[in-house]
């Protein structure tokens, strides 16, 4: 999937038309059609005001995608083997998670990584590949959960990221300056 794709998808799901999500982020219509039909590359400031505007896990993770290249971005599933009903993404969410504890727990990261054989780098490996089945599953899980019960992705982002700062675990980030 695309960002065009997910910004479609997006539009089409929160009932907008293209006139409506362009002035979401400062853009024309036409413009809009241009990022769907994948014409026109969409730049990160238009691209951030309208994943906030349409706030939609699908086009948050495709974002996530675009700006670091596939890195530390869930892909979205959506392949014939895929079911996201709510109850199929909350066992596969149980399953993988089960299976990343066990994996990580048998991983042995005690003994200096130079003293570490082809056996134990490939342990550690299959530990970090499960990992991000883990990853993905839970990804997914909020993303249904988000669509199907109303909750705003953003929001429940932002509640979490204030319970770190408040446990002191992350530092507050500044105030960024308003565009408007």
């Amino acid at each position: 999937m695309s960002i065009g794709q997910a910004l479609r998808e997006a539009r089409e799901r929160r009932g907008l038309t293209q006139e409506a999500t362009g002035q979401a982020g400062y853009i024309s219509g036409k413009m809009v059609s241009a990022i769907e039909c994948g014409r026109r590359a969409v730049g990160p400031d238009v691209l951030e005001r309208l994943a906030t505007k349409l706030d939609y896990p699908r086009l948050y993770m495709e974002a996530a995608a675009d700006v670091t290249g596939g890195v530390y971005a869930s892909p979205w599933l959506d392949g014939d083997g895929v079911d996201l009903h709510r109850t199929s993404v909350w066992a596969k969410t149980c399953e993988e998670l089960q299976e990343a504890i066990k994996v990580v727990s048998a991983a042995d990261v005690v003994n200096a990584p130079s003293r570490a054989d082809e056996t134990h780098r490939q342990a550690i490996h299959d530990s970090m590949i499960q990992v991000l089945d883990a990853r993905v599953a839970i990804d997914h899980y909020l993303a249904v959960m988000c669509e199907e019960y109303g909750f705003s992705i953003l929001a429940v982002y932002q509640e979490h990221r204030q319970k770190l700062e408040s446990r002191g675990y992350i530092k507050p980030r500044p105030k960024r300056k308003s565009a408007l």
